[in-house]
């Protein structure tokens, strides 16, 4: 603030006791002829500023709100960027001042609604902008945030750059003046556990004191999901790690190509009940050449099947030590990620899982009009046969092969067949990933497999004639389609991908 005061004749102060005059700026006074300061003990101090109230009174004034304007009513760890690239409040954002004198101390707390305390600070969090600079904090955000590029996207925002310029020393926190706090979610350990914010309730106080005297102010308040129910993440800010909880809603699709029918044949004189099963149509030639049976029982259960499930996308999903993803870059810090799926009736939209052997294989999916996820083996039929090398093993057997997780059984007759147990797996990751990506993006961002299936491919989902061919060494991304089949132990979930899901576990403040 300035202070101006401007006079043609004399301007004359004159204080028995105590005048006290303090500015964060400029105290100006001007005369045609005198300035005359004048008290009981003679001399006039200059050039020792010292903010208003410092010690001029005992007394002191806070108040303390959360703001839940729209930029500031929802949450997202690190501030990922949405779908369309738009910046994404990474902060709890709250209105601090404090008037009349300045305070020896500041407390800050974040409570659970059984009071235990989540975070605590004295003199605030670690961030901490004056009211007056946040405008310039907002263009600063907007500046900051990455341009989408789909040759090199960036789906986080450099929070230190954007937020630092307008960050104060804790010692400015206890003087008089405006101000905005931003915490970030993380504990006192600088763990951010979005499971904690899911439908619960908190209370934030500001402790303030001086000279022995104590004021508390407090505000209530309530958190929940705001995309969807079916995700956590716990970010370990120490150890580097994250560690995701993903509800699927898998069910139990029963078997195809086990059934035998039974009815009436002959004529009238001769007629006798005849049983059909689905090994009958299996070539001599193909039961010649494997010299295996035809499998008449179901060699799996469900539950063996769902676990199977659960391990390929807890492999696939996940980026740490264990595979060739290592890790996710957030803003040059390498976080470990270990995806942990569990099945739930009210978790993410996910396939029913249909057990196949003795017919031709099914294709797995998982839109919305239809969720399958196909587990074959033992004999299989593919009908395109008649189109194949009449010289080949395929065309002799007449269509038929035989899968197995034994690679001695399958005889390589179709040479691309990945290993039976890796390959499921990686499917079951890959029509998961569908559902995920559906929520983020929409339907034709999920469908067109980063833009591998476009025009009349997303309906039939056949790989389009330009799509790239799978990379010579490195990282094959598991939601890509490719112009031949996946390495598997090449293939994983990309980076941005995993931050989509980070993404999701975003926190409605109310």
């Amino acid at each position: 603030m300035s202070r101006t005061r401007i006079v043609q004749g004399k301007y004359i102060k004159i204080s028995q006791g105590e005048h006290n005059m303090s500015a964060e700026g400029n105290i100006v006074s001007n005369a045609l002829l005198e300035v005359r300061e004048k008290g009981n003990d003679n001399g006039v101090i200059h050039g020792n500023f010292e903010r208003k109230g410092s010690d001029v009174n005992e007394d002191f004034e806070i108040t303390f709100s959360l703001r839940k304007d729209k930029e500031y009513s929802t949450v997202v760890p690190f501030g990922i960027l949405d779908f369309k690239g738009k910046y994404e409040n990474p902060h709890f954002v709250f209105d601090y001042s404090l008037t009349l004198s300045n305070v020896d101390s500041l407390e800050f707390k974040i409570l659970t609604e059984d009071s235990t305390v989540l975070y605590a600070a004295m003199n605030l969090p670690e961030l901490v902008i004056p009211s007056k600079k946040i405008p310039l904090l907002a263009e600063s955000i907007v500046k900051g945030t990455p341009i989408p590029d789909p040759l090199q996207p960036k789906k986080v925002p450099d929070l230190d750059r954007i937020f630092n310029p307008y960050n104060i020393p804790p010692t400015d926190y206890t003087k008089i003046g405006s101000y905005m706090i931003f915490w970030d979610g993380f504990d006192e350990n600088d763990i951010y556990d979005s499971a904690k914010f899911d439908n619960k309730r908190f209370k934030a106080q500001i402790i303030a004191k001086k000279n022995g005297k104590e004021k508390i102010k407090e505000v209530e308040f309530s958190t929940k999901y705001s995309e969807v129910d079916w995700v956590d993440v716990k970010i370990d800010k120490k150890s580097k790690r994250i560690d995701t909880t993903l509800r699927v809603n898998l069910k139990d699709g029963g078997e195809e190509g086990l059934q035998c029918t039974t009815h009436l044949v002959g004529g009238r004189d001769e007629t006798k009940w005849e049983t059909k099963c689905p090994w009958d149509k299996i070539s001599k030639e193909a039961l010649a050449y494997y010299n295996m049976p035809p499998i008449t029982k179901r060699k799996r259960t469900y539950k063996e099947l769902e676990d199977l499930t659960l391990l390929g996308i807890n492999q696939f999903w996940s980026r740490n030590s264990k595979n060739i993803g290592k890790a996710i870059n957030i803003l040059s810090d390498m976080y470990e990620v270990y995806v942990d799926a569990k099945v739930n009736n009210e978790g993410l939209a996910a396939p029913k899982i249909i057990y196949q052997t003795n017919c031709e294989e099914g294709r797995s999916r998982n839109f919305e009009a239809s969720r399958i996820l196909f587990f074959y083996e033992g004999y299989l039929y593919n009908a395109d046969w008649k189109r194949s090398d009449p010289k080949s093993n395929f065309y002799h057997l007449k269509g038929w092969y035989y899968r197995s997780e034994n690679k001695v059984e399958k005889k390589n007759v179709l040479s691309n067949l990945s290993p039976l147990l890796e390959d499921y797996k990686m499917v079951s990751a890959h029509e998961i990933g569908h559902e995920i990506l559906l929520t983020y993006g929409g339907s034709i961002y999920s469908k067109s497999h980063k833009s591998t299936t476009t025009g009349l491919n997303l309906i039939s989902q056949n790989t389009d004639e330009d799509a790239p061919d799978i990379p010579e060494t490195g990282e094959i991304d598991l939601m890509k389609y490719y112009q031949r089949y996946y390495d598997i132990p090449r293939t994983i979930i990309s980076e941005l991908d995993l931050l989509k899901v980070i993404w999701l576990t975003k926190i409605e403040i109310k």
